[in-house]
């Protein structure tokens, strides 16, 4: 999970730039499609009406030789005249003939013109060329809707037998003088030249796009494209419900110079309709809007890609800017963790920005106030803790005291001065080392003196016969130890350990050594007494002499060092202290001695 504020900064800037570049982007190109899509369509608009008025020159132009024939005098002559023998029929037909011919060769665009009739029908061998009986023109579906509805109009795109191409014909119909209906004329356009119309018109080739000619019916006449290559066209074409002609869908049918972009398998068209040219037809064209933006589409690519490299061009700079600006935040937090180290006088240097001073300033402020309610604390803590010291000790200084005096006065009034004298001594010896000019911690030499004093004093006043050993190696007589430790234990071992009958010995060993990895100091105190009862722990006794040796174990080196008692599995008790490695006198450095002018007052 980032949580680093650097690498949060750099993200950030990088998501909101790329969603930026990509709204920026977005409505960009949503505006410029909307706008050139309105354009275009507008332009494109236009251009289809141009083209829809020019193709009314083409088409009339068509119809015209067809209405020429149709109407023209010779040719309704012709058609109201009885014919008695077949030699006037021939005439007839080769003038009619001649009529077309001259029609047809007149205009360039006109690729064959027909004449169906059956005015001729008695004479079978007549009809080639141009003319036609009239029930092959009754063979193509479109020609009996069209015959019940008007005089003249446009076939749809169909396969013209006679020449076998694919043409679209204006038909119109023949009367004679009398007005009866004596056949049609077919004038056939290929449906290429059509096409080569909208070539000219450079619209078909440049653009590729489908066109659908609509006549005054609207009806289709005629497609630029294949449905099978541009499959929106079925979309928009249906077969008319009373015709065989198609047109275009309901939506679209009566609309004229008209525009809209529309959506269909994933792909945008622009659909055109142009007003009607004179004729009253139409153009409709479909155009792929994808094609049209292509160029579109590789600027706004580029431009995302540009955009893209910048911006991890600028992470770098960025990741520099950000770690330029959170700089002051990670000296601060490495002067926090030093605070929780303990090392409450850090400080911060100032900073010109604002936000930041202020930080440092409060800080700074901090840090002070911490480090003087911790010194504040620290003093008090070790005044409480001397406290504590001089009344443990001052618990322990009276009982040695009411002891031996007590044995001294009785001592003196039996006159034994010799005595007197040794017992006053080892007081005085036992005094001096556990005032040892106020100092907490003692060698354990003098440790061991003070316990040899006390039991020298205690062989005066007993009668029975106490064996008292010490095995110390010389190395470590001279580490220091918390003072009077040992002579409590020994005063309880000749107390509770024996029962002190004249003929009982009493067996006492202190030993020292130090633990497998050299880390600690072990003392052993023995006996050969009678031991603790099953069921005694120390937890449980209020005495003075233990306690007052196990508190000030914990007080001056702490709770993980202490006094152990057990029993001997051959008898007696065993006492083991343990003590950290003293080599140089702790009262005379650190805040223990700093910290207690009243010791080094007494």
């Amino acid at each position: 999970m980032v949580r680093r504020l650097k690498t949060i900064m750099v993200v950030c800037f990088v998501l909101v730039n790329a969603l930026f570049l990509a709204g920026v982007s977005y409505l960009s190109y949503t505006y410029f499609f909307t706008f050139t899509t309105e354009e275009i369509s507008e332009s494109r608009l236009s251009l289809l009406n141009e083209s829809a008025n020019k193709l009314s020159g083409f088409t009339r132009n068509i119809s015209e030789a067809g209405k020429f024939i149709a109407i023209d005098r010779s040719v309704i002559d012709l058609f109201s005249q009885e014919y008695e023998d077949p030699y006037t029929a021939l005439v007839n037909r080769d003038e009619l003939q001649n009529i077309v011919r001259d029609v047809s060769s007149l205009k360039r665009e006109i690729q064959s013109i027909e004449v169906y009739t059956d005015w001729f029908k008695d004479y079978p061998y007549l009809y080639k060329n141009t003319l036609y009986p009239e029930s092959e023109l009754g063979l193509f579906p479109w020609f009996r809707t069209f015959i019940e509805s008007v005089d003249n109009g446009w076939a749809p795109e169909h396969l013209d037998p006679h020449s076998g191409h694919e043409v679209i014909s204006y038909i119109h119909r023949i009367m004679d003088s009398r007005n009866r209906t004596v056949g049609y004329i077919k004038v056939n356009v290929k449906s290429t030249e059509f096409l080569g119309f909208l070539r000219d018109m450079n619209l078909y080739e440049e653009i590729n796009e489908p066109f659908i000619l609509l006549n005054t019916g609207g009806s289709v006449i005629a497609e630029t494209h294949s449905r099978y290559d541009f499959p929106m066209m079925n979309k928009l074409l249906t077969k008319s419900s009373d015709t065989m002609f198609e047109r275009l869908i309901p939506k679209y049918d009566k609309r004229t110079n008209y525009h809209e972009v529309v959506q269909e398998d994933n792909e945008h068209y622009m659909i055109l309709l142009s007003e009607p040219n004179q004729e009253q037809w139409r153009l409709a064209q479909i155009i792929l809007i994808d094609e049209l933006y292509e160029d579109t589409r590789q600027l706004r690519l580029f431009i995302i890609v540009i955009g893209s490299a910048a911006i991890l061009l600028s992470i770098p700079i960025v990741y520099s800017i950000g770690r330029w600006i959170t700089k002051p935040i990670t000296h601060m937090v490495r002067a926090m963790r030093k605070v929780e180290k303990g090392q409450f006088d850090v400080q911060l240097n100032e900073h010109y920005i604002e936000e930041y001073d202020i930080l440092t300033g409060n800080f700074n402020q901090m840090t002070k106030e911490l480090d003087k309610l911790v010194k504040q604390v620290e003093k008090e803590h070790a005044n409480r803790r001397e406290a504590e010291l001089r009344a443990l000790q001052s618990q322990i200084m009276p009982h040695f005291l009411y002891n031996t005096l007590d044995m001294i006065k009785w001592k003196s009034m039996d006159h034994d001065v010799e005595n007197v004298e040794e017992m006053v001594n080892n007081l005085s010896k036992m005094l001096r080392i556990g005032l040892s000019g106020g100092l907490n911690f003692i060698q354990l030499r003098e440790e061991l003196e003070h316990a040899r004093a006390f039991v020298d004093i205690q062989k005066q006043r007993l009668t029975q016969n106490i064996n008292y050993q010490v095995r110390v190696p010389a190395k470590l007589k001279d580490l220091y130890v918390p003072k009077i430790i040992i002579q409590p234990f020994i005063e309880n071992s000749l107390k509770h350990g024996y029962s002190l009958t004249e003929t009982e010995k009493i067996d006492l060993k202190v030993r020292a050594t130090l633990d497998e990895n050299e880390e600690m100091v072990i003392i052993h105190i023995e006996d050969q007494g009678v031991g603790f009862p099953p069921n005694w722990s120390m937890e449980g006794k209020t005495g003075i002499g233990i306690k007052n040796v196990r508190e000030r174990i914990w007080l001056y080196c702490g709770e993980h060092y202490d006094v152990r008692i057990s029993n001997k599995e051959e008898g007696g008790t065993r006492v083991t202290i343990t003590l950290p490695i003293y080599e140089s006198n702790p009262s005379f450095h650190g805040k223990d001695k700093e910290e207690t002018p009243d010791t080094e007052n007494e």
